[in-house]
């Protein structure tokens, strides 16, 4: 529903709501603080320390809305990828789409196309990673996990309009002690294991090195009565060493080394939606597949899907392998800093477009991805009236992919015979007799491939400044900037691999007298009835961008326990060419975004440590916001007009007592497209003809107007020679939309998943014994979907786990 006048008075009163509470809060905050100044608390929260100011720091210091979580807490909650990871944070969204990674944070995000960089950068170890299967790999022997939001562009760089997310691995440590830890992970339900194992060892006072390995599987929790098997059948496996040089007090060298590899057999796609809205729909989806699978089912909540084998084996593959070396060296007052990375990756995805029993559609996707970044900055130490940051920053990659679908009309034909039949002659030749069809003329339904080679090389350069002045002890002002230059090489060429010169030769009449049509015309012409465009554009070209970003933050310590905050920063994200078969000249280039963030909050810490308190409420408008949009068989990129992006964010934890600690995190989220005539079209609209769509004041995907999260955590002695935990955790979602046309077919509807950890271990850490579950009250939720292609009324969404419950045992030596 559109934002009318009402709805807008609606949206400001529920952020002066939020903005009301969170200043209660805060009063009660400092009131609390006050009657707790001189007691004597007997334990504290953890102090968390994070490098999202690329020094290390407090999070209750960082002037920014950020959320980190420690690689131990990680661990133990079973949280095993970033998409799992996401289920416990309010305004981030990760998931897996039909070709891409979906990461959306405070409903900002990039889509799918496979020419996009994302909109929430991502950083392992300092190495910027702008592609989704970059970071596929499960967690392992993490130390951390931050989550930065709003536009971070002048420290961290391009592509962070929306926001970070920045991992750090588990370093080696010089001269440290032997020390080795195995975890073994057990799910009996759907058979998934995994072994984690790791060793480390400081061989001198100058040499330490760390050996991580996992290794996991699964049989997958659903079921395709098509072919008769559990999916999605997958094996993941990573190793990772970390060495650390220490030759001098002055000089810190770590080196990662890191090659992973993932399978996996079927989809967790599955038909969530069908109501056929034309005669191809109804004969595909309503008669033939039930025909060939009596189980085909579209309820959503039944965990079965039902596809074939017959085009191409349903699969994923990706090996990947990284490679960071980070320098730190003392210089004068502060620290110079090197980071090298290289990152590359070959994947292969192959899928059943259809998502039914029925041979129609396929896809295969072959990937190519390679990079090397170079940064190098200078931090003073942090401790000086005007301290600051600085650096330049360097990356290349180079991008090859080799895409193409398969439409086989084998099984459909009859249908589409009946429609060609129905095609008069005369609407391709004039002077042909009436009374005769195409199929007269020996026009008749023949499958079609569309494939597109798509090579992408990327140069980018930028330097960066930041400066902090000290007023005073307890006021600073923060600002810097950074300038970019980018350049993209691109070659694309798409084309028709049946005859292609023929395919595309569609201007000479055809009669009845005439020989029978050749196949490549055929085909052209079923391509076309079906609504496929099958030009043979060649695209890409050259691009140059020069950006300069500012950011200016203030940062007032009201005492020593409570902080206020605010800022405005500039971000955006570089334009490119579109990768999709069927781009246009007019499509075939989208400009680059831009963001301006502002942000206000406050950091406090109660009770003499024995509670804390965030807030921040934010606004952010985008300018000509990239986006996907599906056409019913392909994905189509450009730019909207302008999208806002604003609300609140609190999080909190109190130690309620020795053993027992409350946290928690809430969010209130209004994201809607301030300007966006040009959107795409519900399947209802599109077979009602058209093709644009307004969706001004329309909310953006994955974006629930409230989020909330929040844990329990217990732990007591038992006896005198083992401990127990347990931790209770909710995460609840309101309704968002998982499809860029905003479809109630593909709406997610409000959910809390409860998760909940008790272990048993001895009092020495030695050895530990968990039971973990998972989605307890078993909600099925979708990750994302779309629309079936070219079975208009069907919908299919990707489903998330249901309730799962594993056993986890670790020994430490």
């Amino acid at each position: 529903m559109k934002h009318n006048s009402n709805a807008m008075s609606l949206r400001k009163s529920k952020l002066a709501l939020a903005v009301g509470t969170t200043l209660l809060l805060s009063g009660n905050a400092i009131a609390q603080e006050e009657q707790a100044e001189n007691a004597q608390a007997k334990g504290k929260l953890e102090v968390i320390q994070v490098t999202a100011t690329k020094r290390t720091e407090s999070i209750q210091d960082v002037p920014m809305s950020i959320t980190a979580i420690n690689g131990d807490k990680i661990e133990k909650a079973g949280i095993e990828d970033l998409s799992e990871m996401s289920g416990y944070i309010p305004n981030l969204t990760i998931s897996e789409g039909a070709i891409n990674t979906n990461i959306y944070m405070r409903g900002v995000g990039s889509g799918i196309n496979r020419a996009f960089e994302q909109s929430v950068g991502m950083f392992i170890d300092g190495v910027y990673m702008g592609r989704g299967k970059q970071f596929r790999a499960p967690f392992m022997d993490l130390e951390r996990a931050e989550v930065l939001r709003g536009p971070q562009g002048v420290l961290f760089g391009k592509n962070t309009i929306a926001g970070t997310i920045n991992l750090t691995t588990a370093k080696a440590e010089a001269g440290g002690d032997f020390e080795g830890s195995v975890t073994v992970d057990i799910e009996p339900e759907y058979a998934s294991n995994g072994i984690t194992a790791v060793l480390a060892s400081g061989l001198t006072d100058e040499l330490g090195v760390r050996l991580a390995v996992k290794t996991s599987e699964t049989d997958g929790y659903m079921e395709n009565t098509g072919t008769g098997r559990d999916e999605v059948g997958s094996e993941e496996d990573i190793v990772r060493l970390s060495v650390n040089w220490q030759p001098t007090a002055a000089l810190d060298v770590n080196l990662k080394v890191e090659h992973a590899e993932f399978s996996a057999t079927g989809t967790t796609a599955q038909i969530i939606g069908l109501e056929p809205l034309d005669g191809l729909a109804g004969f595909v989806g309503g008669m033939l597949a039930p025909a060939l699978d009596p189980q085909f089912s579209a309820d959503k909540e039944d965990y079965k899907n039902s596809t074939d084998q017959v085009l191409s084996p349903e699969k994923r593959e990706t090996d990947a392998d990284n490679v960071s070396i980070n320098i730190d060296y003392a210089l004068g007052d502060g620290t110079l800093t090197l980071v090298t990375g290289y990152s590359a990756y070959e994947s292969e995805l192959l899928q059943d477009v259809d998502f039914m029993p029925v041979t129609f559609i396929n896809t295969n996707d072959i990937e190519d991805f390679s990079q090397i970044s170079q940064e190098i900055r200078y931090a003073t130490s942090g401790n000086n009236k005007f301290d600051y940051i600085t650096g330049v920053y360097y990356q290349e990659n180079e991008l090859d992919f080799n895409f193409y679908s398969t439409v086989d009309i084998t099984q459909i034909n009859p249908a589409l015979m009946g429609a060609f039949m129905g095609i008069p002659l005369q609407a391709l030749n004039p002077a042909a007799p009436e009374g005769l069809s195409v199929v007269d003329a020996g026009i008749v339904p023949n499958g079609f491939t569309r494939s597109t080679l798509f090579q992408q090389d990327t140069d980018s350069l930028s330097a960066f400044f930041q400066g902090t002045y000290n007023f005073s002890d307890d006021f600073r002002i923060i600002a810097g900037g950074r300038f970019t230059k980018e350049t993209k090489d691109v070659t694309r060429d798409s084309m028709n691999a049946t005859q292609a010169s023929t395919l595309y030769s569609s201007a000479t009449p055809v009669g009845p007298t005439d020989a029978p049509a050749s196949p490549g015309f055929n085909s052209w012409f079923t391509a076309n009835a079906l609504g496929v465009a099958v030009t043979t554009p060649m695209g890409g070209g050259s691009r140059d961008e020069e950006q300069f970003i500012p950011s200016v933050k203030f940062q007032y310590d009201v005492n020593n326990d409570f902080m206020v905050y605010g800022g405005v920063e500039q971000g955006f994200k570089g334009g490119g060419f579109n990768a999709n078969a069927d781009s246009t000249d007019e499509s075939n280039e989208f400009e680059e975004e831009k963001a301006l963030g502002l942000e206000l909050g406050f950091k406090a810490d109660l009770l003499d440590g024995r509670a804390r308190l965030n807030a921040a409420v934010f606004h952010t408008s985008f300018d000509d916001l990239q986006v996907t949009t599906w056409n019913g068989f392909g994905f189509e990129v450009g730019n909207a007009a302008e999208s806002v992006s604003q609300g609140l964010e609190l999080d909190g934890s109190i130690l309620l007592t020795d053993n027992l600690t409350f946290s928690g995190s809430f969010s209130y989220l209004d994201s809607y497209y301030e300007d966006y005539s040009n959107g795409p079209c519900t399947a209802v609209a599109q077979s009602q003809g058209e093709s644009i769509c307004d969706l001004t004041d329309e909310s953006t995907p994955f974006a629930p107007e409230y989020s909330a999260s929040l844990f329990l955590d217990y732990v007591t002695e038992i006896g005198e020679s083992m401990e127990l935990f347990a931790q209770l955790n909710a995460n609840f979602k309101d309704d968002f939309f998982y499809d860029t046309d905003l479809d109630e077919n593909l709406m997610q509807e409000a959910h809390t998943k409860i998760n909940a950890r008790i272990a048993l271990a001895n009092v020495d850490g030695i050895w530990e014994v968990a039971l973990i579950g998972k989605n307890l009250t078993d909600e099925t939720t979708f990750a994302a979907g779309l629309d079936v292609p070219l079975v208009k009324g069907g919908y299919m969404g990707y489903t998330d786990a249901p309730r799962t419950v594993a056993v986890q045992g670790t020994f430490r030596f």
